[in-house]
Formats: C-alpha cells, sequence, structure tokens
C-alpha cells in the first residue's frame, strides 16, 4: 500500500512529455492519452510531477497499448520512489562516508530540511545505494580500464567472523590498487567453500586479462592446499605477523604468567593514594614548618608515581619481540630508580610512603626476575629470526641460508620453547622465503586486516555498541565494496 503524504504538504508541480515523435514500430504519430502523478521530496520542497503520457495514434499498431512515459522522469527519480537523486545520494554518503545511524538521518532531514520519512523508508533508500555502490564499484569494465597498464595483481584473503559459530566473511583485497574485488559469506571453511572464492578471484583476473603474481594470507591450511591447485607455480606468502604471532606463543604464555605474579605483588596503591589526601587534608596555611605550597608538592609527587605505577600495571600492549611483561617490568625498574633517587632524601615527610611504593616494586620484580632471563633469551633469538624475514638485512639466499642455521640450531637443544620454535620455522619456511629479491610481494597481511577496522569501525558508530554483529557478514558482499568506495 502506497504511503500517504501529509495533508498540509504544498506541492510545486513539475508537468513531463514524452520525448518520442514518432512510433518505434510503424512510425505513426504519438498523442498524449493520460498522465499519471508522481509526488517525491526534494531539498527545494516536495514536488508533483506530472508525467504526461502517450501512444500511438495508429489504432493497428501492436505497441498501441504500450503507454510511453516520460524519459525525463528517470533523471529526477525513479518509480514508486519518493525522494529525488539529489536526496537519495545524500542519505547514502552520510550513512557510508561518515557513518550516521538511520537516526541521525531521519532527524537531520527532519530538522534541517522538514522531510519527513519513516525509518523503514530510509532504511530500504540506503540498502539500495549500497547495492548501487557496490554494483559501480565492481563493474568489470571500469576495473579493465584501472587495470589495462597494470603488470600483475597480488591478492590477500582473511576472513572475518564476528561471532564465533556463525558464518565467516572471506574478503578478496588486491594489494597493488587496494582496492576490495568482492566479499562472500562462507557457512564454513571447508575446501568446497574455500575453493569457491579462489576460483572466483581467478576468474576475475582473466576477465581483467592481468596475470596473478602472488597470493597472501595467513598458513590456513585450506588456503596453502586450494591456491596451489587453482594457481599452480604462483607465489604464496604467508604472512610474516601469523608466523611471529605462532612462533612467540609459548613464549608470550611464560610471560604472562610471570607478569601475573608480579602484579599481584605490587599492591597498596589506593591505600598508600588515601593516607596522603587525608593527611593533605589535615594541612593548614598557618602551621610551622613546611610552607602549604611544599606540603601540597610533596603530596602530587607521590600521587604521580602512583598513577605512574597504576598506568604500567594496566598496559597489556606489547608483542612478540617486546612482551607485555618484560615491558611491564622494564618500565617499573625505570620508576624503582626513580623513586630510589628521593629516597636519600630522609627527611622529607613523603619518605615512609615512597618507601613503601619502592618496596612493592622490588618484590614485583623479584618474582619476574626468575623468568626474565629465559624470556629476555627467547627474545633474543626471534630477534634473529625476524631480521632474516626484513629484505634490509641482505639477499634473500641469504636469509635463508641464516634463517636455516637458526632452525638447526633450536633443533638441537633440549629446551622444549627453542624446539617449538624449530617447528614453526620448518612449517612456514616456504611460504616466508619465495620469488626473488625483484618481486615485491607485501611481507605480512596486515594491511588486510587493518581495512577491516573500517568496516567495523562503521558498524560500531552506527548502532552505538562495541560488539560487531552478524549485519557485517550477511551485508558485507554489498557493505565492504560500497565502503572501500567511499575511502576515496
Amino acid at each position: 500500500m502506497p504511503a500517504k503524504w501529509p495533508k498540509e504538504i504544498q506541492f510545486k508541480e513539475m508537468t513531463l512529455y514524452v520525448q518520442e515523435k514518432t512510433c518505434r514500430q510503424c512510425g505513426s504519430d504519438v498523442v498524449i492519452c493520460s498522465h499519471r502523478e508522481h509526488c517525491v521530496y526534494t531539498f527545494d520542497g516536495a514536488v508533483k510531477l506530472i508525467c504526461k503520457q502517450a501512444h500511438c495514434s495508429n489504432k493497428t499498431c501492436a505497441s498501441r497499448s504500450r503507454l510511453i512515459n516520460p524519459e525525463a522522469e528517470r533523471t529526477i527519480t525513479l518509480p514508486r520512489w519518493r525522494i529525488d537523486w539529489t536526496l537519495f545520494t545524500w542519505m547514502g554518503f552520510r550513512r557510508l562516508k561518515r557513518h550516521w545511524s538511520i537516526p541521525q538521518i531521519q532527524h537531520e532531514l527532519l530538522d534541517t530540511y522538514h522531510i519527513r520519512l519513516s525509518d523503514d523508508a530510509i532504511t530500504e533508500y540506503v540498502r539500495k545505494y549500497q547495492v548501487m555502490v557496490a554494483a559501480r564499484h565492481q563493474d568489470i569494465e571500469r576495473w579493465r580500464e584501472e587495470y589495462k597498464e597494470s603488470d600483475g595483481v597480488i591478492l590477500a584473503i582473511d576472513g572475518l567472523q564476528p561471532e564465533k559459530g556463525h558464518e565467516t566473511l572471506y574478503v578478496i583485497r588486491e594489494v597493488q590498487h587496494q582496492r576490495v574485488w568482492f566479499a562472500e559469506p562462507l557457512l564454513s571453511s571447508s575446501y568446497a567453500e574455500i575453493r569457491k572464492v579462489i576460483q572466483r578471484a581467478t576468474h576475475l583476473a582473466q576477465q581483467l586479462k592481468t596475470p596473478i603474481l602472488g597470493w597472501i594470507s595467513d598458513k590456513q591450511e585450506a588456503f596453502v592446499t586450494l591456491i596451489a591447485e587453482e594457481c599452480p607455480n604462483v607465489p604464496h606468502r604467508y604472512c610474516r605477523n601469523h608466523f611471529m604471532r605462532d612462533l612467540a606463543t609459548p613464549v608470550l604464555e611464560k610471560d604472562s604468567h610471570a607478569k601475573v605474579q608480579m602484579r599481584r605483588k605490587v599492591r597498596g596503591l589506593r591505600t598508600i593514594e588515601k593516607e596522603t589526601l587525608a593527611a593533605l587534608d589535615q594541612v593548614h596555611p598557618d602551621d610551622e614548618g613546611l610552607t602549604h605550597a611544599h606540603q601540597h608538592y610533596a603530596a602530587a609527587i607521590v600521587l604521580d608515581y602512583c598513577a605512574a605505577i597504576r598506568g604500567i600495571l594496566n598496559d597489556n600492549h606489547g608483542g612478540p619481540l617486546r612482551p607485555p611483561g618484560l615491558r611491564m617490568a622494564e618500565a617499573l625498574e625505570d620508576v624503582s630508580l626513580s623513586i630510589g633517587r628521593n629516597l636519600h632524601y630522609r627527611n622529607t615527610p613523603i619518605n615512609s610512603r615512597l618507601k613503601r611504593l619502592y618496596e612493592g616494586i622490588q618484590r614485583g620484580l623479584a618474582i619476574y626476575d626468575q623468568e626474565k632471563r629465559q624470556i629476555v633469551t627467547y627474545v633474543t633469538h626471534m630477534t634473529q629470526v625476524f631480521e632474516t624475514l626484513n629484505a634490509e638485512h641482505g639477499p634473500l639466499n641469504t636469509r635463508l641460508s641464516t634463517f636455516r642455521k637458526l632452525t638447526q640450531q633450536f633443533t638441537q637443544t633440549n629446551d622444549p620453547i627453542t624446539n617449538h620454535m624449530s617447528k614453526i620455522m620448518t612449517s612456514f619456511e616456504i611460504g616466508l622465503f619465495i620469488g626473488s629479491d625483484k618481486v615485491e610481494i607485501p611481507d605480512d597481511n596486515l594491511e588486510l586486516e587493518r581495512w577491516f577496522k573500517k568496516p567495523k569501525g562503521h558498524e560500531r558508530r552506527i548502532h552505538g555498541r562495541k560488539h560487531v554483529g552478524m549485519r557485517i557478514v550477511t551485508e558485507g558482499p554489498t557493505l565492504l565494496p560500497a565502503l572501500d568506495a567511499h575511502l576515496e
């Protein structure tokens, strides 16, 4: 049932006529036989389009029953739409570029332009805009024009799964032109499902008449097997970031356990802060001894140290080459040295509180020091491995030789963590050192993973929730290309 227009709206009338003068089938003149009204919202107010319809004047013509509508109508709006093209693109741009929610668009239209649309209507128009932009962004003719001077393409593949156990959105992105080719939701990561994605990517490359120079992905078994089958003799690089993460898994677990034990010993910050604030409240400007300003300055020193220590204890950032526990221990050592320098002044009113902070930090560092030497050794090993993956440290063959020497060295030890490193290095070697020094294939798939922040951020902003739901997967085939098109 068509929506009813408010009775108080004043329409501006615009009459549209058929441009065709003769019938396409018989060549006879066409005559106006009826008219049709089409009301639409525009930024200049509501407009009533009076479309003069025509048909062939020859009564014996077979096409006489076909009504001819004015072509000018489609330049203003589409059939059954209640808005014109300008308003349509205005809503879509604010949805996909500025990440406005449906209520935001609805309120802005009502408050600024006095256009009243329901949230369902706006949702439907935004969905159509998203589909149109995605179709244009994936138009193969435009791709051919863009890739006509390209020597080849490098494809990256990864999956986006907001909720475990549900569908996964697999995305193919071309690295050199930084363009999302397509996204496809799959119920499972089985070989049969993944094969469809790989075959679709290779088919697109064939349509562009552009060879695939390489693939980038994590070391998922289905990716490794199917890319080798569908794209033989094409280099497939494993993501360096995933390799380092798998390499450092037991080291980070050991570091995390030591970090937790260290944090348990650095306690009493809140008690010291309360005591400092209580002592500060008892200070009177007329008291003898230190001046009122000096008392406040001394209390601020204690509070600043407590805030710095609390910030260090709550910092969980880090990576394989800078484990969070090791970073925390080094930062606490710096604070401890700073407090130790202040402890030389024994007659200060904050000496006892600083001493308690210093002793708490030392207790925590004593716990971590039991594991620190081993963790530092492992980090040194991983740093040596990481340097072999960096092209700045020499030619590919030289780095590969060093990588194999390190693998052999780790294999000969009795330490389970270094043995784990050697196994991971052996399994990843074939995908880390591929091609030659002239083949510029990115070392990792982080660029695609960073790009995933854009659709995730879009969903969080329009819904106002931290969690990204399954809508990003179900609408992914059109949502991701549309968002990618709006990055330009």
